[in-house]
């Protein structure tokens, strides 16, 4: 088994330096986050019995590397920053384990990374939908009575309890499109679950498109879906029409791809009643005529 070629900064021996002396404080939040970065990385490796070359299994000892650690707040310790050979052998430890892990390995330790977006906020944007429908049940606050009075603040209550909803649900079909990718169940090019602010960006838009398109229309509904757990009116029923409108933030924040290439096309339709060309489309260019020995091409 050959070692990594990789050099170390030179430090004390282990019996007189403790992991909690000065020199082991770093104090860079860049190389903070990659390292935790190699350190889960490897405890992946590890727990998943992911198998490695013989020449390359001296990757998971750490050395010196894995007992840095980064400065206390609480302590009151400013650390220093790290030197370069600290920074090239953490970035090639990086690089090297990464290209060893085949590609479902390597999403699922994306999936592990993104645990907090995966896992905790459609959890959260759950109890933010079940808790707008309870809101929208409950009787409306004073304040909204004092505001609008008796006749409209319970009306002005279920729009606010609609908007939660509809974000609510604009998120939880961005998550479920993120979910399936990183399940491997629909695989788009175009979409990297390694990054999570691009995750970020898309779990925002679907909560946008989910409030911004499906505002107009499915208000009565909502309306008419509430007031069936208080009523006792058959006629208060919801029918498909009221599911599919309740449903349609859902959608939109799930297939936001679609619907950024529909309002695309939208805009450029209205482009072609002014005289724009699209962006998508390529200029009509004459074609240049080339003159050859044989004669001219057109």
């Amino acid at each position: 088994m050959s070692d990594v070629v990789v050099n170390l900064p030179e430090m004390p021996a282990r019996g007189t330096l403790s992991v909690a002396a000065p020199d082991y404080v770093i104090n860079d939040s860049n190389f903070n986050r990659l390292q935790a970065t190699l350190i889960e990385l490897c405890e992946f490796i590890q727990r998943e019995g992911v198998r490695l070359p013989p020449e390359k299994a001296a990757l998971l000892d750490l050395g010196e590397i894995g007992r840095l650690r980064k400065a206390s707040f609480w302590r009151g310790e400013k650390g220093r920053p790290p030197t370069e050979q600290e920074w090239v052998a953490l970035e090639t430890r990086i690089q090297e384990l990464h290209g060893l892990l085949e590609e479902p390995c390597r999403r699922g330790f994306y999936i592990r990374k993104s645990a907090f977006l995966l896992i905790h906020v459609p959890f959260a944007m759950t109890l933010l939908a079940v808790g707008s429908l309870i809101a929208a049940i409950s009787h409306e606050p004073a304040f909204l009575v004092r505001m609008f009075g008796v006749a409209d603040s319970a009306r002005q209550w279920h729009a606010c309890c609609y908007i939660v909803w509809l974000m609510a649900l604009g998120v939880l079909g961005s998550v479920a499109y993120v979910a399936m990718n990183a399940l491997s169940l629909e695989k788009d090019i175009t979409f990297n679950i390694g990054n999570r602010k691009l995750l970020t960006i898309r779990l925002i838009l679907g909560a946008i498109f989910g409030l911004i398109l499906a505002l107009p229309f499915g208000f009565d509904e909502f309306e008419l879906f509430a007031r069936q757990f208080t009523s006792n009116n058959a006629a208060t029923s919801p029918d498909a029409t009221t599911a599919a409108m309740l449903l349609m933030p859902f959608v939109f924040g799930f297939s936001t791809t679609v619907v950024l290439t529909f309002i695309n096309r939208v805009v450029d339709a209205v482009g072609l009643i002014f005289g724009k060309i699209p962006v998508s489309h390529p200029e009509q260019r004459p074609h240049a005529s080339h003159s050859l020995p044989g004669g001219t091409v057109h």
